[in-house]
């Protein structure tokens, strides 16, 4: 399937044999190819399953692992298939199939590139290879060596005339830089990484997601741009920079009135000196170099506002390689920073098995930045940073970072920092909000305080906590509500650190963690779970709140927590959910339940193993053949209110969208 109709009432499918691209209005439905007559089904008839690569040929099927056969005979070539185009006389945007046209003029580009690479190649192409790294080993496995290698000849053709153009301009240095930056922001929507957005009808850029991903279809954007416009074109992304700067001359806040967003001058020009604010007249001061040592007087500033890296979340010094090796070629001559060949990235704080930096290295490092920060605020000052994870023990990092620094939590504010429709967090059951934590110096040694006492304390806040932000928030996730929880307790226990003892021990700030996550699990967890399982059924609760989205859980750990709703783990084991090997169990997908299912008794389905079954035929494009067997009342059954509630929950949480199709199309047909 290529694309969508505009007008969403069909879809584009391209023939396998001929190319040729026509609509159809289902594409997981067989059909015919107008132009050749052959009989395929789109969604089914492609030679790649996830990581295999299965031959077409029907005498053969032989099943490869992709990227084993990269490594044996490399990166495969893209093939030009298939055209967006927009005309200029009658406004249409719409596909076509790569015609003669379209491939001489790409073989003109080809001809054009090979002419001038050996020139062009380390001046306006970088000729530097991708490190190896956490993000960037997938890429290298997928045939990438060279950064140019995630560019087609005419995007490196394009891209190579650009950047030397920008270079040779006659212009003053700082307009020059600004479009230097323009240039490699630009970059993301010119390379063989970007996707396509089917139903949205336009490409993603490549970080739509924070990774390299390789792509079965990569779409070549074009550079200039079309009188219709285009995503991520060059003279797109430079009105971006002017309309930035038209704001930077004459910047104004806007404000919502009667439901629409309006806009207000400042009256006060934003003026500043740029300059060294501690021996001159300056008021803006601005440096570049490890956080960890700051030139500047101690005890002189008001407040050190930061945003730390997110322990092993995102690995943005291999992300930024991307850009580096274009900016590289343009600031070499004039900027030590750009002298590198790669990012000089050996002291950032960061846990990164590539680099060989662990949970202490990260610790270590963010200590030694908030210890300087520590240092040169004043009495008085505040340390404010943003922090968002779901891993435990990221926030143990952090907090225990905070506290050898001599700070302690003063408050802790959830702040919405990612929309529903995110890409980055999309089909993931993601945390949304940002906790804004702010930090003040500890003046004196804290009071004892025993534990028993602070989890009395803590117990109560959650309490307060949860029906503040469910009364406020009705959307919110279970995620969501238990990092907002947890980050409030903390600010709890660091107040008191390192005088909070149980007994005569100290408790450590692990200690705490785990028993502030029990308390914040059990008050979070205990009406919810109730509530689901009296919508559907218990079993299809455990599913939802502990098996969802993961491919394993240890025994020990599920057993814990149901062993807390006085649930029998044989239970668990009996229901064709899990598997057990060792002291893991594994998570089964519907697919791999789906005979599990069949063998059952009606009776005892619970509403996780019908929606799972249903999922299953969906998959397998069973399911109009399952439906035609089906009385009224069985269909009642299997799309009960228990099921059709179940099948929401699955939506919300993994975001696949089979599980809203079977509410969608199925209930209105099959309950009456």
């Amino acid at each position: 399937m290529l694309a969508r109709t505009r007008d969403k009432k069909g879809y584009y499918v391209i023939c396998p044999d001929c190319g040729s691209i026509f609509t159809v209005e289902d594409y997981k439905k067989d059909t015919v190819c107008p132009k050749c007559g052959r009989k395929f089904n789109p969604d089914k008839d492609g030679n790649v399953q996830g990581k295999y690569y299965i031959c077409t040929n029907p005498d053969c099927g032989q099943k490869n692992v992709i990227v084993e056969a990269i490594q044996k005979m490399g990166k495969p070539e893209e093939r030009l298939y298939a055209v967006e185009y927009y005309c200029p006389y009658c406004g249409k945007k719409d596909y076509k199939q790569a015609d003669e046209f379209d491939l001489a003029l790409f073989e003109r580009a080809k001809e054009e590139f090979k002419s001038v690479e050996k020139e062009w190649l380390g001046k306006y192409i970088p000729d530097t290879e991708i490190p190896m790294g956490y993000n960037t080993k997938q890429m290298i496995n997928y045939g990438y060596k060279y950064w140019k290698n995630m560019f087609n000849e005419r995007q490196l053709l394009s891209l190579g005339k650009l950047l030397k153009t920008i270079l040779e301009l006659d212009v003053n240095e700082n307009v020059r830089e600004v479009l230097v930056i323009t240039f490699s922001e630009f970059l993301e929507f010119q390379n063989m990484l970007c996707d396509y957005a089917r139903d949205k009808f336009h490409l993603y850029n490549l970080f739509k997601t924070h990774a390299f991903h390789p792509v079965l279809n990569p779409v070549e954007n074009n550079v200039w741009g079309s009188e219709g416009g285009g995503r991520g074109i060059f003279k797109n992304e430079v009105n971006k920079v002017i309309k930035g700067k038209e704001f930077n001359i004459n910047p104004f806040e806007k404000y919502i009135q009667n439901g629409r967003t309006q806009e207000k001058n400042m009256k006060m020009q934003i003026i500043g000196k740029l300059g060294n604010v501690f021996s001159n007249n300056a008021n803006a001061m601005i440096t570049c170099g490890d956080s960890s040592y700051l030139d500047i007087p101690n005890k002189s500033i008001d407040a050190v506002i930061t945003d730390p890296p997110y322990y092993g979340n995102v690995m943005y010094s291999e992300l930024s390689e991307f850009y580096y090796a274009w900016l590289r070629l343009a600031l070499k001559d004039k900027y030590e920073y750009f002298r590198s060949e790669h990012v000089p990235n050996a002291t950032e704080v960061i846990v990164n098995k590539v680099q060989g930096k662990d949970e202490k290295d990260f610790i270590e490092g963010l200590t030694a930045v908030f210890k300087e920060a520590n240092k040169k605020l004043k009495d008085d000052g505040l340390m404010v940073f943003t922090f968002h994870h779901q891993e435990e023990k990221a926030w143990g990092a952090v907090l225990q970072s905070v506290l050898n620094a001599g700070f302690y939590i003063s408050a802790i504010y959830p702040v919405q920092s990612e929309s529903n429709v995110n890409p980055h967090i999309f089909q993931k059951a993601n945390v949304r909000y940002d906790m804004v934590i702010v930090c003040r110096k500890r003046k004196e040694k804290p009071e004892r305080k025993h534990w028993s006492q602070i989890e009395d304390e803590i117990y109560f806040k959650v309490q307060d906590e949860i029906k503040r932000l469910e009364h406020r928030k009705k959307d919110l996730s279970q995620e969501d509500i238990f990092v907002i929880t947890i980050g409030k307790c903390l600010e709890l226990y660091s107040k008191y650190y390192p005088e909070v003892y149980k007994g005569e021990k100290k408790v450590s700030i692990d200690e705490a963690l785990a028993s502030i996550r029990e308390i914040v699990d059990s008050q979070l967890m205990h009406t919810r779970f109730n509530q689901v399982a009296a919508e559907t059924d218990t079993i299809t609760a455990v599913y939802l709140f502990y098996l969802v989205k993961k491919t394993s859980i240890s025994y020990d750990s599920l057993n814990k927590a149901l062993k807390m709703r006085s649930i029998p783990m044989k239970e668990i084991l009996e229901s064709g959910l899990v598997e057990k090997e060792g002291n893991v169990l594994l998570i089964l997908t519907p697919l791999e339940r789906k005979k599990i299912i069949e063998a059952k008794r009606k009776e005892n389905l619970t509403a996780i193993d019908r929606a799972h079954y249903l999922y299953a035929l969906w998959k397998e494009g069973t399911i109009f053949k399952f439906e035609k067997s089906l009385s009224d009342d069985e269909k009642a059954f299997w799309l009960s209110e228990p099921v059709v509630k179940t099948l929401n929950y699955l939506y919300e949480i993994e975001q696949d969208k089979i599980y809203q199709d079977i509410v969608k199309l199925l209930k209105p047909k099959w309950i009456k």
